[in-house]
């Protein structure tokens, strides 16, 4: 009974751990996957119109529900053309925009709230105090998604599997884990299935023998 218990136990902390591990796994490939679904330089990553970016900055760390911290990932929807003309103000949008004044050319994603609307020019700010007198206007073509929700702390990461290291510590290594394991469970059941096949058919060659010593013991009687 103890042994049946323990066996049962081993399968079920087994089952739990692939169950993990392969999660784990999946997760790292789907963030990987939205990572390259983007085509150009200014285009937001998404998944069937679904993605995420990482907030590099603390411009909407303020006192509003949805304001978040530098290091937080917020979850985005893709805007097409209609979804944009439905922009109101208060939504916290993703736009590509000019970092700094002085160089005009270093440019990236950014993620701000919007504060006023007229036609097609969308002004937004962060949500700091910092902020306070700190505006941008910008076509609405320009404007790229919507932010859904967020989770602090969690770009932080993000960012790093982004880089070579990280993609490769966390998504090649344990790719390549998972090949192994998956080489070597496949080798030990060949394995096993030969050596029962071995072992019935050496019980099967004992029966025939068995059988002949009597058959031979019976007709010398």
């Amino acid at each position: 009974m103890k042994e049946n218990k323990k066996s049962n136990g081993s399968k079920i902390i087994s089952v739990i751990g692939n169950v993990i591990f392969y999660t784990f796994i999946l997760v790292l490939l789907l963030f990987s996957i939205v990572n390259l679904s983007a085509k150009k330089e200014d285009d937001v990553p998404t998944l069937f119109g679904r993605g995420f970016v990482t907030v590099l900055s603390d411009s909407m760390n303020g006192d509003k529900k949805d304001s978040f911290k530098e290091g937080a990932l917020v979850f985005v929807k893709d805007l097409n053309d209609d979804d944009k003309k439905n922009l109101k103000v208060g939504d916290v949008v993703v736009f590509w925009g000019q970092l700094s004044i002085d160089d005009p050319k270093l440019q990236a994603h950014i993620i701000h709230r919007i504060i006023k609307i007229e036609g097609n020019n969308i002004t937004t700010q962060g949500d700091s105090l910092r902020n306070a007198n700190t505006t941008e206007t910008n076509d609405i073509s320009r404007i790229k998604a919507l932010a859904t929700g967020h989770v602090e702390g969690l770009g932080k990461p993000i960012n790093y599997l982004r880089t070579s290291t990280g993609f490769a510590l966390f998504i090649l290594l344990p790719l390549f884990i998972l090949l192994i394991v998956q080489i070597t469970i496949l080798v030990v059941n060949v394995v096993n299935r030969n050596k029962e096949r071995l072992r019935i058919d050496h019980e099967a060659e004992k029966a025939r023998l068995k059988e002949e010593i009597l058959k031979e013991l019976k007709e010398k009687q």
